[in-house]
């Protein structure tokens, strides 16, 4: 049995490694799966420790550093914190900034990339793995010789099906579930496409806003043209996998600043076809016309390369096609119960059996924690 040192993030994608590990793999510390349900998505208290530990970080012009002290056979760090210690490891990131705390600008720093580059191609450092290719480009950012790239493998995060399991609601007219940001996840595209589809199609919108809300006045005016429950997040994800998931026909996350899109994987876990945008890794997650439809973005953050690029304004970009095409896509899947049971179906095998499914992310997993204790 090998004995694997978690060090791991609160987001559900963990703890799935927890209630499914591959075969032949123990984790530390020991611990009960359960928990998911109750993480709350952008939580203050979690959002104000991030930045503590992050500002440390950039004081000292370091990436993230995790010291693991206890005795093991591996350590799977996540996130991109850099493991101190004697132990080998292996790391999951999500872009090669997640070693800077998503902060895109501490990539200018030679001192940073050199500090990274280095570690990464220590003996310690087993394997880097992405969540997706479109991370594994970006880590070319900082790291381009031979001895990085081979040992960066790409797994896919993997959602626990059993947690999605919940009776779906009947309701007279399709709804379509949306949460995130107003501007950068696309919530301002999506109530524009559906104040002009309000004219033709009767539907219902829940609108989960984080972070970034929407002006009170665009609720308010939106609430008069078609049936929107808004809801001011954070909210505890118990509700989220009781009550809004299993209200959803459809999907909608138009997202162009995201590094994945977990929620993607969760609505397709619940048979929900999604709609996404041609942004870095959404076409790999959302297969266009298959479990879903992609639009473009008015923009991207990160470039073909990867790189990101904060200085962009989201709240001035001229979203004119995205509405239009976010609109058209809505109103075929609105149009077509048989589509969308398509979608969602096929949406639903990617997760249980297909690339984003357990026992695929099981058996990459195990192929990289034994390569790194062959290195």
């Amino acid at each position: 049995m090998t004995e694997v040192y978690l060090f791991r993030g609160k987001h559900p994608l963990y703890e799935t490694l927890i209630s499914h590990p591959p075969d032949g793999v123990t984790y530390l510390p020991r611990q009960k799966p359960g928990g998911a349900e109750e993480y709350s998505l952008y939580s203050s208290s979690h959002s104000m420790l991030r930045r503590v530990s992050d500002g440390f970080f950039k004081v000292l012009d370091v990436p993230r550093y995790v010291p693991i002290l206890q005795r093991c056979d591996l350590v799977h760090s996540s996130r991109g914190f850099i493991v101190l210690g004697q132990n080998p490891f292996v790391v999951d990131v999500e872009h090669i900034s997640s070693f800077v705390g998503m902060n895109h600008e501490r990539l200018k720093s030679e001192r940073t990339r050199k500090l990274i580059s280095k570690a990464l191609r220590s003996s310690r450092c087993g394997r880097i793995l992405p969540h997706c290719r479109a991370a594994e480009i970006s880590i070319s950012l900082v790291a381009k010789d031979k001895a990085i790239v081979d040992k960066t493998n790409v797994i896919y995060p993997a959602v626990n099906v059993e947690l999605y399991s919940r009776a779906r609601h009947k309701s007279e007219v399709p709804t379509i579930l949306f949460m995130g940001e107003y501007y950068w996840k696309g919530g301002r595209e999506l109530l524009q496409a559906c104040t002009q589809l309000a004219q033709t199609q009767d539907f219902k919108v829940i609108y989960l806003s984080l972070r970034v809300h929407p002006p009170l006045r665009v609720v308010e005016n939106t609430r008069a043209k078609f049936d929107l429950e808004y809801i001011q997040g954070p909210v505890p994800r118990k509700d989220l996998l009781d009550r809004l998931y299993p209200a959803a026909d459809i999907f909608v996350m138009p997202t162009y600043i995201d590094t994945f899109g977990y929620a993607y994987l969760e609505a397709m876990a619940c048979g929900i076809p999604c709609i996404g945008t041609r942004h870095f890794a959404v076409p790999e997650i959302i297969e266009n016309e298959e479990t879903g439809i992609l639009v473009k973005p008015p923009l991207s953050y990160f470039d073909e390369y990867g790189t990101g690029h904060p200085e962009l304004n989201a709240e001035a970009v001229d979203c004119t096609n995205t509405v239009r095409e976010l609109r058209d896509s809505i109103d075929r899947l609105l149009s077509s119960a048989t589509l969308r049971m398509r979608m969602g179906a096929e949406g639903f095998r990617t997760v249980t059996t297909g690339k984003f499914s357990i026992a695929r992310r099981n058996m990459l997993l195990k192929e990289a924690y034994d390569g790194s204790l062959r290195r």
